[in-house]
């Protein structure tokens, strides 16, 4: 299992094939990722043109953690620029948000918060931060179009 490195790296990453590069040009996560929602659009372009019959795509874990703060406006700065790409690839069906709750990061432990949702780890108490409340404020103006 992984030490718990709150810089994005874990033992099993120390032991992959490859490593992770700084892009020191982009704004990072709290996890030290970049934040680089253009490169959703190439991703997805280099997908279709290597797999012609490219089924619909669902992102499942979009998102990132940033500081422990309920005003979490650069999560949604993220949500809503990552969010906008995907809208704007036809073979794009979905778009899931990673994660409602903070929780226990398998590399990290509890030391990242990727949240809609804080929790307080001693009392458990569940706190919606701003993300969570812009999202639903999108989704009910998208759903009521």
């Amino acid at each position: 299992p992984g030490t718990g490195n709150p810089d994005g790296v874990s033992e099993a990453m120390d032991r992959a094939p490859f490593h992770l590069q700084d892009w020191p040009e982009f704004e990072q996560t709290g996890f030290g990722w970049p934040i680089a929602p253009e490169y959703l659009g190439v991703v997805l372009e280099n997908l279709a043109e290597r797999y012609p019959a490219l089924p619909p795509v669902i992102i499942t874990e979009g998102g990132a953690s940033f500081d422990d703060t309920l005003d979490d406006q650069r999560r949604i700065d993220y949500l809503r620029r990552h969010i906008e790409v995907a809208a704007a690839d036809p073979r794009v069906q979905g778009y899931l948000v990673w994660s409602l709750l903070d929780n226990f990061e398998w590399a990290a432990g509890y030391t990242q918060r990727f949240g809609l949702v804080r929790v307080d780890y001693t009392t458990l108490e569940r706190t919606p931060k701003a993300s969570y409340h812009w999202l639903r404020g999108m989704l009910s103006s998208r759903s009521s179009v």
